[in-house]
């Protein structure tokens, strides 16, 4: 009930700030383009643009069949450009509703382009069609001495941990290597709720006292705001460079001498028992095939950061329906056979497309669903009848075929 309140809350305030006008001199009043041919015809009173990743291209490297089988309204595409940047903002501020938008705005009152962001449908809308221009209600923007790095995220990085570890933490990438890391007095977060936000910060070294948290703090202002390019860019796809920042941030804490105990068994079934959304109706059946192998359950949320690392850098093989448990992913070593479920209705791309990138051994099955799915918010919604011969059969292929031996680094 408190979390249908909350959400009922917050939609509430999401249409009355729509229409009770307050503050509204802080909407936007135009838009900042930044030029990247030529940088110096930028203002620099407005903006300092530094460019990381020019017209980067990202792929997706999947099979015609699994891209066949993408749910049709979640399409991915095949190839995406990208171009990646870190901009400072003197005097700038930002706001956001911490669900779908981000507005960085300058002294000049105009949404800055490419590092602001603003989702409809779970799509990037342009920057003129960005939620704050629709906004009549504002608070007045706490001010912050110094500068701020914004790890905004405009999506679900608020609450989900896959969110958490494709769409906020990749940014501080993008600042070192701007070379402006040292400059920044605050990194402005989409929450700190969940222990893997907190744990996360912790790792990369980021001081609780340098954090702002956009649930506390919707409307800043700063003697400077440094914001980033979306990891993903406009679209979904994940860059090698995310890939690449994660393992490196994350993996060396596998190695770590520690006193946390983690399970014998590298053969990992990842649970969604902890979630209301996707849950595997018959997983009682599913545990009972899946005990002569040998398999351990897991229920990714009890598990902390270095438990996660710990125990997915052993795996051998890693099982799960789709859905933000299986980012743990990112710890598996090269060669870790991972068997992704989905229900025919929801099929996105991003866990396979992270495999690729990482040199996993992945396959998917799909299973029948029981109704007609017609969009993303209801397909992340629909439970699953996983058909378990479908998973022996993999398992029976592993033992059979030799040749398909996991790799152990």
């Amino acid at each position: 009930m408190k979390a249908y309140y909350n959400k009922g809350t917050k939609r509430l305030k999401k249409i009355l700030g729509r229409i009770i006008p307050h503050n509204t001199q802080y909407r936007p009043g135009d838009v900042c383009r930044i030029n990247l041919e030529q940088l110096s015809a930028n203002n620099s009173r407005e903006i300092r643009v530094h460019p990381i990743y020019p017209n980067l291209t990202t792929e997706l490297n999947i099979s015609d069949d699994l891209f066949e089988a993408c749910s049709e309204y979640w399409k991915p595409k095949k190839k995406v450009q990208t171009d990646y940047m870190v901009v400072e903002v003197p005097n700038g501020r930002i706001f956001t509703d911490n669900e779908s938008s981000v507005a960085v705005v300058s002294q000049y009152n105009k949404l800055v382009e490419n590092v602001s962001l603003s989702l409809s449908g779970g799509k990037v809308s342009e920057p003129n069609l960005n939620n704050i221009f629709e906004q009549r209600y504002f608070s007045t923007p706490v001010r912050f001495k110094g500068t701020v790095f914004s790890m905004l995220t405009g999506g679900a990085g608020i609450n989900n941990i896959g969110h958490w570890f494709l769409d906020v933490l990749p940014r501080l990438h993008l600042l070192r290597e701007s070379g402006l890391y040292d400059k920044v007095d605050w990194f402005y977060v989409p929450s700190t709720r969940y222990s893997f936000q907190t744990e996360t910060l912790e790792l990369l070294g980021i001081p609780v006292d340098k954090i702002i948290e956009g649930d506390k703090h919707p409307h800043i202002a700063a003697d400077c705001i440094i914001a980033s390019t979306a990891p993903r860019g406009n679209h979904t796809l994940i860059p090698k460079w995310l890939c690449d920042y994660v393992q490196e941030s994350f993996m060396p804490y596998a190695e770590e001498e520690s006193d946390l105990i983690t399970p014998e068994s590298p053969y990992l079934y990842i649970s969604r028992s902890d979630s209301k959304i996707r849950n595997v109706l018959n997983e009682k059946e599913l545990l009972e095939e899946l005990q002569p192998y040998g398999f351990k359950t897991v229920v990714s949320s009890e598990l902390s950061i270095k438990e996660k690392i710990k125990l997915f850098s052993k795996a051998k093989v890693v099982l799960g329906a789709t859905g933000a448990g299986l980012i743990s992913m990112f710890f598996c070593k090269p060669g870790t056979k991972m068997i992704e479920i989905f229900n025919e209705g929801f099929v996105i791309e991003p866990f396979y497309d992270i495999a690729t990138k990482i040199d996993l051994d992945y396959e998917y099955i799909i299973c029948k669903g029981n109704k007609h799915v017609r969009n993303a918010d209801q397909g992340q919604r629909e439970h699953l009848q996983v058909e378990t011969d479908k998973v022996l059969y993999i398992l029976e292929q592993m033992k059979a075929d030799k040749s398909k031996k996991v790799k152990v680094a």
